[in-house]
């Protein structure tokens, strides 16, 4: 009889692991959900149960390019993290990526959440020995975005300018030199930069933003990063200072959906964003903008872990749903707030 238990105890082990599914299969079902939350949820259910390292973290790593989808930088950032700290090969039928690419898209959405600490130790930590010259080149682009996002004057641009006009020149951050040029031309507002980038990757989507082609999409990134001139609202047409840019949409569809999108896709929008600033006056004049053109902003307060208060500008939902539309079709660039 104890013979007979212990096989058949051997046997429902067996089942249960051959009845768990993939990774593969498991994202597939989270994409079958009618919103990206509910998608998450799921994730995050199953993600323990992964049947091996190498789902799990692929799970991981899916359910970090969902958060970041949402706006929520945070999260992404710690999943893309716990990802990369598990060493397993890529999982079969997911998204191929090396640790040292997780770690930096931990990076990524840590700066987009104004976390600069979190994002300089994630720089500063073992992803540092690859030897990959692409992932050294982006080490250094994000090196200089923390840098930038962390500076109080427009005086303190000099040095960090002065190494990103290095790097344009680079050759071994070919990699990233359309991100480096499009910088240089959001931080310095001179449009040579510009017309650099378009003459040097003309079918870039960072030489779509220059053209005007593209509008800018709002990632609270950008709402950090000083600028000296007006090259931006120049190209983007009286659009607000906030205005942002998806650096590495290419690779991972973070941010950009539209307020249709977003609505579907999470839970009910409250309020739009339009602007984060960390002078008072500077969120005070776009909101005399906003107010110009009919609408009703408003101006609320942030106090981040560094100890520095932002200013944010936001203009309520309206009953149809469609405030983030006027705003944008008035000029304005906003995201939304669920």
């Amino acid at each position: 009889m104890k013979r007979a238990a212990f096989f058949a105890a051997l046997l429902s082990c067996a089942l249960a692991a051959f009845a768990q599914n993939s990774a593969k299969e498991i994202s597939q079902k989270a994409l079958s959900y009618s919103s990206a939350g509910e998608s998450v949820d799921y994730l995050k259910k199953q993600i323990p149960q992964a049947k091996n390292a190498a789902d799990k973290r692929a799970l991981l790593a899916f359910l970090a390019s969902l958060q970041e989808q949402l706006g929520a930088y945070k999260d992404a950032s710690a999943s893309y993290a716990q990802a990369a700290g598990i060493s397993a090969p890529n999982a079969e039928g997911m998204q191929k990526k090396t640790n040292p690419q997780l770690v930096l898209d931990a990076v990524r959405c840590s700066l987009s959440s104004g976390d600069c600490s979190t994002a300089d130790s994630y720089l500063n930590s073992a992803v540092r020995n690859s030897q990959d010259e692409t992932i050294q080149a982006y080490i250094k682009l994000y090196e200089v975005w923390s840098r930038l996002c962390q500076i109080e004057s427009n005086s303190q641009l000099d040095e960090s300018v002065a190494l990103l006009k290095a790097y344009s020149d680079f050759p071994s951050m070919k990699a990233v030199q359309p991100s480096v040029l499009l910088t240089l031309w959001y931080v310095t507002g001179q449009e040579s930069w510009g017309k650099k980038l378009r003459a040097a990757f003309p079918k870039s989507p960072e030489a779509a933003i220059v053209a005007g082609n593209v509008q800018m999409t709002p990632a609270p990134f950008w709402y950090f990063m000083p600028k000296k001139g007006s090259a931006l609202e120049a190209a983007a047409e009286n659009a607000a200072e906030s205005q942002s840019v998806p650096m590495e949409k290419s690779d991972d569809s973070s941010g950009g959906a539209d307020d249709s999108s977003q609505s579907e896709a999470s839970e009910k929008i409250k309020k739009q964003q339009l602007g984060l600033f960390k002078s008072r006056d500077n969120a005070q004049g776009l909101c005399d903008r906003l107010k110009e053109k009919g609408f009703k902003p408003y101006i609320t307060e942030e106090t981040r872990p560094s100890g520095t208060t932002y200013f944010i500008v936001v203009v309520d939902e309206n009953a149809k749903g469609n405030i983030g539309e006027q705003l944008r079709s008035a000029g304005f660039e906003c995201y939304p707030i669920f």
